[in-house]
């Protein structure tokens, strides 16, 4: 009887407090990703975006070794799909970092590495991998990685994402990598939604309740007041990097190394004169405080901004060697431009043999040597041609060897001959005799020709002058007579 009292009591309680079974719904799963550089987050429609996290247990040096190609369909193999892929920025990535791959830009969301995403994702249904390209023994290898597939309809695959909704029905719509607890796919993908507020924070809707899901927004904590330190030498003078992005550089492109000048020409020098530009490609100004630019293969030279060192809006800055001690090797080297992390956000392609005058500039996505330096405005390819020497008609009979051994000099009169002074300039020039006589068979065969021609038309000139001519041929005896006859 005790206990059925109780029982009523609760359910009162539950109906006066108006508490939901709701409330109790569970909380959302933890996002985790498998071992490797592993698929952690993505958003198929509207603003798409993805991002990966380095789950190797190490550091990735070089990100630009990874890929990501694409399929237009849930199975990669099937009839008639097209695929498409793109290269990671590059870059290295520690143990536990992301990378951030977004179509618009936008927040970093705590990622050690942003890019464009380039990739278009077909809502309808898709496949991803991940790719790594290592060269082993000379020849190219390319070892699949992390997957997955979706479809806006049923999707077979164990663990990958079904009935993905359109972006009318759900703009914000997004999904988070976690793993599985139960039986099946080691690693499951949890819907979410974009916070309206902070595009960081992902919510997950359970039993009809919403619930803040993962959060990628970096670190949390206000800065530690720095010990006291005392500093004697440090070198090169350099202040050690802090390794905290500039707050105003939160969601922009990186700037990208665009031209170097290894070999400036003279009057120029090395030790002034060589440079390294950098492209902003932002509509605000970049702050590069604590960024790096860095030069060489084998040993590396590094130079650091300074606080409060800004590009400009949609600039191109050169960084001459003068004011930043850096030296460009003319026998081969690279530029880079380092976060203050001292990750490579951006790097030119290394270069061989630097001849004097000309730069190393990017143009198209491709490197090219340029005799034009455009220091601190858009590059300009402008390769010399090479020139081929060609032999024509006489001028290889004048280079011929004449048969007692000796070269002909037919060549260099006509050369001198062709100089001009103030007191020759308005004699024409004679005209130059063929190398090659007509026959003479040919000349009277043309004379015969204009002697038939001007007799015809002329004919009745000709006829009329010998008419005159028997006439007067006529009287001309009868005159001489009568004149012997006086």
């Amino acid at each position: 009887m005790m206990l059925m009292k109780k029982c009523v009591l609760v359910i009162f309680l539950m109906l006066i407090g108006g508490i939901s079974p709701r409330v109790l719904a569970a909380s959302p799963p933890t996002a985790a990703v498998p071992p490797g550089l592993s698929l952690a987050e993505i958003k198929v429609t509207g603003n798409e975006f993805i991002m990966l996290q380095n789950n190797t247990g190490a550091s990735i040096t070089d990100l630009s070794r990874y890929w990501l190609y694409f399929f237009n369909n849930v199975n990669p193999l099937a009839v008639g799909v097209s695929s498409s892929s793109q290269q990671l920025p590059a870059g290295s990535l520690l143990n536990g970092q992301t990378i951030l791959l977004s179509a618009n830009g936008g927040n970093t969301c705590g990622a050690a590495v942003t890019g464009k995403l380039s990739l278009s994702l077909n809502d309808s249904g898709g496949f991803l991998e991940v790719v790594q390209a290592s060269l082993i023994n000379g020849l190219l290898v390319q070892t699949a990685g992390d997957a997955l597939s979706w479809s806006s309809g049923a999707n077979t695959a164990a663990g990958m994402i079904t009935n993905l909704p359109s972006n009318s029905t759900a703009p914000n719509g997004a999904y988070y990598r976690y793993q599985n607890s139960g039986s099946g796919a080691a690693y499951l993908w949890q819907k979410a939604d974009l916070d309206s507020v902070n595009p960081c924070q992902l919510n997950v809707t359970i039993s009809g309740v919403t619930t803040p899901g993962p959060s990628s927004i970096g670190n949390q904590l206000l800065p530690g007041s720095p010990p006291p330190a005392t500093i004697v030498n440090i070198g090169d003078g350099e202040e050690p990097a802090s390794g905290a992005l500039p707050p105003a550089d939160i969601g922009l492109a990186a700037p990208q190394v665009n031209e170097a000048l290894p070999n400036p020409a003279e009057p120029q020098t090395d030790g002034e004169d060589e440079f390294i530009e950098l492209y902003n490609s932002n509509d605000v100004a970049f702050d590069l405080s604590g960024f790096k630019l860095q030069t060489g293969t084998a040993t590396l030279h590094t130079y650091t901004f300074g606080a409060g060192t800004m590009l400009a809006p949609k600039s191109f800055t050169a960084f001459y060697s003068i004011d930043t001690n850096l030296s460009l090797s003319n026998n081969g080297g690279q530029a880079r431009l380092l976060d203050p992390a001292g990750n490579i956000i951006s790097q030119s392609d290394s270069y061989t043999l630097a001849k004097d005058g000309q730069s190393w500039a990017l143009a198209n996505g491709v490197w090219y040597w340029t005799t034009t330096p455009t220091a601190g405005e858009a590059n300009v390819i402008n390769q010399p041609l090479s020139v081929k020497k060609l032999s024509v008609g006489t001028a290889t009979a004048a280079t011929k060897k004449s048969s007692s051994g000796s070269t002909k000099a037919a060549a260099t009169p006509k050369v001198k001959a062709a100089k001009t002074t103030a007191s020759t300039t308005s004699s024409p020039a004679k005209p130059k005799p063929s190398s090659t006589p007509l026959h003479p068979l040919i000349l009277a065969a043309v004379g015969a020709g204009a002697l038939a021609y001007a007799g015809y038309e002329y004919r009745n000139d000709l006829a009329n002058r010998f008419h005159r001519l028997r006439a007067h041929r006529a009287t001309r005896p009868a005159t001489g007579r009568g004149a012997k006859k006086s």
